[in-house]
């Protein structure tokens, strides 16, 4: 019962806070920041309880894929909230404030394997799991960033006045965040990768290989693009195309097969 009324409250708080930054998206001054911390503050603090409770449980640690899809999203929202008190996000809030929405409403009905597990204490690999949900984290809040680039640079090209006058940031300054995001996960990845190699031995086993091989292209892909926006200036519509089509690749290999096997097959 207790889970099922923490879900409630975070919903209705992230839908609450949606609507507040979509109905004042292109007004001049854009949403009130006051109302938006108040809303999203409300929906991440019974965010994390709900994760306390489904996460820590009497007889173990509850470690499901939709524990850690609640998790991810937990430190997503944050992060991207905390960025909007500095840099305009508004954008960005209404998304992943949206999706947060849906996924904490979705873990009521998702069936999923309880999967209960005492944590070992081996520093490599919580060394490896703290830095690949780090860099995915980074990289999805970077493809979120090159959505809103195409977005506003889309509405510019089509010299839409409500986007000029609106509370929208500036597309040089969201660009340059993108690829400073962008650098950054790839960076992550890229140790999350080698501690992986370093301290795991089932890196390239049977049940783990596919999730090896899509990490590993994901990453060749976001190296390329980093590379080619330094060395080559790459940018625009299709660095963004590509930005997201390697967070769909990193999407699968951390959740793809997971989903399969405790959603999917459970159900059937």
């Amino acid at each position: 019962m207790l889970i099922i009324s923490l879900t409630i409250i975070a919903s209705l708080f992230y839908v609450l806070a949606t609507s507040h930054v979509l109905t004042r998206l292109f007004h001049q001054q854009g949403p009130s920041q006051k109302v938006t911390v108040i809303l999203s503050t409300v929906a991440i603090l019974a965010h994390m309880l709900l994760l306390v409770n489904s996460v820590f449980r009497s007889d173990g640690q509850d470690l499901s894929i939709v524990n850690v899809a609640l998790l991810t999203c937990w430190v997503i929202v944050v992060s991207v909230t905390a960025v909007s008190l500095k840099f305009p996000a508004t954008l960005l809030l209404p998304v992943v404030y949206g999706f947060a929405a849906l996924l904490t409403i979705a873990s009521l009905f998702i069936p999923h394997h309880i999967l209960l597990q005492s944590l070992s204490i081996e520093i490599g690999l919580i060394a490896h799991i703290s830095l690949s949900l780090l860099a995915y984290c980074v990289l999805i809040i970077a493809t979120l960033y090159g959505v809103q680039f195409y977005f506003i640079d889309k509405r510019l090209k089509r010299k839409d006045l409500a986007i000029v006058h609106s509370h929208l940031p500036p597309l040089m300054v969201v660009e340059r965040q993108l690829y400073q995001l962008l650098n950054l996960g790839t960076v992550i990845l890229t140790f999350a990768l080698l501690t992986g190699f370093v301290f795991l031995d089932g890196m390239f086993a049977k049940e783990f290989i596919h999730k090896t091989v899509l990490s590993l292209v994901a990453w060749v892909i976001f190296i390329a693009v980093a590379l080619g926006h330094i060395k080559k200036g790459w940018r625009g519509k299709p660095v963004v195309i590509t930005i997201m089509v390697a967070a769909f690749i990193l999407t699968l290999a951390y959740f793809g097969s997971r989903f399969v096997q405790e959603v999917v097959l459970n159900k059937f």
